[in-house]
């Protein structure tokens, strides 16, 4: 006899790989097990839903697993999906009474890491974590006479917490105006010293000692006026950029009466002294007197971000480390990729240029997402648990993925395609350019169309206005809205369906080539995106969310089918 593979290799194999998982399809067989750690109060607790060991650690057989699954979220939505896991440990012989209330070792839940890893018997090299979170504060512990349970949350979810942090105080400006005490200092990005409103600025300048009688008399304003730009130090402040608003009425203040620049976050106004110049219709100079309801506003450059002051993804990772806590390692490197990608016009991050001021009270996750998202790109969780970016630029699709789907990868009656309603639209314009001053998007782009797609929908114009506050060129903000509308026109759909063991080694982001032919379902190799990927321990099923491009061609990838109409090959054009 010649020689063969081994039947079983999953009695043998010490690694997990895509070999591994094609044969141990053919054995119906794979030994792919789940354990579980705790953090608990007298030292880790190891459970699996078996008894076994994992190299030198044994993990008993106590606990019940739950079903886990990671996304992107939904495409323009601003959302990554966090999740909480409950795990249930059996207590039935009372063996962790000690460490449960009222016993002599506990101290409590809240806060203790579990982290929840998958990998192929005993060999503890191919475990991987595919979830790693805190017990919660509220509801993270229950029990029940026989049992007790411990529900978890992502450790990213920490992100979801507002910024800008810091408050003015009366301590910390005694002089402040009661209505100012509470309201939040702001946080500056990027270049604000261009495409303002033609002859103002746009950055408020908050005054924080007019409270003051020498600076907000009666009679005489004798002290200088203090202001606040930013709670942290500014690339440049334009001291020849100095604008007093009083009602419909503006002037610039003399740069020789600008004064005590601090950080180019602080400054302040002699009074009573230049002349101001009328930059206002029907409006005489003036001597700068300070009463309240006068505002300021500055033309400067935001944060610095070194060599990416005004890039997006730069601004995105900034907020997320500063006010989401993230740690730099936590990123994975593509977010460098992406910031510098330079290449072609339409996608070259590196090139645009963005900003941003934020006083109010804002999400910093969902902030970052509203960045990222304006240049075509989204982050995610992915399986080495770090984040990662995910671009929708059709250069950089897979037209070859190598992983084929086929019928037998998939779990009978589970496919399920599903036309993307929420984002099939053939007709948008574009407002951009979000102007403090102003509290609005001080421009918009014409309307584009796809009239194929329209002509397709048997004339249906389904419309969309697509926001972009924190860009303001115009050529960047155009190629944006005209690459989404070669995605959103192409007639998009969503597969829900799972995944046998086979795929396991998929992660969000990848692409797969389906070759599915399911009654009236028939993919000839089609390249699709997977957005959402889970893990079901019962069976080691793989519940997926894929998207479908059968229909969009992008580069090396040309469809075969009738009634092609978005994707790379689109017109796009003025309505």
């Amino acid at each position: 006899m010649g020689n063969s593979d081994d039947r079983r290799p999953y009695l043998t194999a010490l690694v997990l790989n895509q070999a591994f998982l094609d044969n141990s399809q053919d054995n119906l067989v794979n030994q792919l097990e789940f354990v579980v750690e705790i953090e608990g109060p007298t030292g880790t607790l190891y459970f699996s839903d078996r008894n076994k060991y994992v190299g030198d650690t044994f993990y008993e057989a106590r606990i019940t697993l739950p079903l886990m699954k990671r996304t992107v979220g939904e495409w323009l939505s601003n959302i990554i999906e966090f999740q909480d896991l409950t795990f249930e440990i059996n207590n039935a012989d009372e063996q962790f009474n000690p460490i449960l209330p009222g016993g002599a070792d506990f101290d409590g839940w809240a806060g203790r890491r579990i982290t929840f890893k998958m990998g192929l018997r005993d060999v503890a090299a191919t475990y991987v974590s595919l979830f790693s979170g805190l017990v919660t504060h509220e509801g993270g512990f229950k029990r029940t006479v026989k049992s007790f349970s411990l529900t978890a949350r992502d450790d990213f979810e920490k992100i979801n917490q507002s910024f800008p942090f810091t408050i003015f105080t009366d301590t910390a400006f005694p002089d402040i105006e009661p209505s100012l005490v509470n309201t939040f200092i702001p946080v500056v990005y990027g270049d604000w010293t261009v495409d303002m409103e033609p002859g103002f600025a746009s950055i408020p300048a908050i005054v924080v000692n007019g409270g003051d009688e020498d600076v907000n008399g009666d009679v005489s304003n004798t002290t200088n006026v203090q202001l606040v730009i930013s709670e942290h130090d500014n690339v440049s402040f334009d001291s020849a950029n100095v604008y007093l608003k009083r009602g419909d009425k503006g002037w610039l203040i003399d740069s020789g009466d600008i004064n005590t620049i601090v950080g180019n976050r602080t400054f302040q106004i002699t009074q009573a002294s230049g002349t101001m110049t009328a930059v206002t219709p029907d409006t005489d100079d003036d001597i700068l007197e300070y009463s309240t309801g006068d505002e300021f506003f500055v033309r400067m450059k935001g944060k610095d971000l070194g060599a990416y002051d005004d890039n997006i993804v730069a601004i995105a990772r900034d907020i997320l480390e500063t006010f989401g806590g993230v740690l730099p390692a936590s990123f994975d490197s593509n977010w460098d990729t992406y910031r510098d990608k330079a290449s072609p016009a339409v996608s070259a991050i590196a090139t645009f240029k963005a900003r941003a001021h934020i006083r109010e009270p804002q999400n910093a996750l969902d902030f970052a997402l509203s960045l990222l998202e304006q240049v075509r790109l989204e982050a995610f969780v992915d399986r080495n648990l770090k984040l990662k970016i995910l671009p929708l630029h059709l250069e950089d699709f897979d037209p070859s993925p190598t992983h084929k789907i086929r019928n037998w990868d998939i779990e009978k009656d589970s496919f399920r395609p599903q036309i993307d309603e929420r984002n099939n639209f053939n007709r948008a314009k574009a407002v951009y350019n979000l102007l403090p001053n102003r509290n609005e998007n001080f421009s918009e782009t014409v309307i584009y169309k796809n009239q194929a797609a329209i002509d397709q929908q048997g004339g249906q114009k389904v419309s969309k206005k697509i926001i972009y506050p924190n860009l303001y060129d115009l050529t960047v903000v155009q190629n944006q809205l005209i690459e989404t509308m070669r995605l959103a026109s192409s007639y998009l759909e969503h597969i829900y369906t799972s995944l046998t063991w086979r795929s396991l080694l998929l992660d969000i982001g990848d692409f797969v080539a389906l070759d599915v032919k399911i009654q009236s379902s028939q993919y000839d190799e089609s390249p699709a995106l997977v957005r959402e990927i889970g893990y079901d321990p019962i069976g080691v099923k793989l519940p997926v969310r894929l998207w479908s491009f059968q229909m969009t061609p992008f580069p090396g990838w040309s469809p075969g089918y009738s009634g092609i109409t978005g994707g790379s090959t689109a017109t796009i054009e003025e309505d």
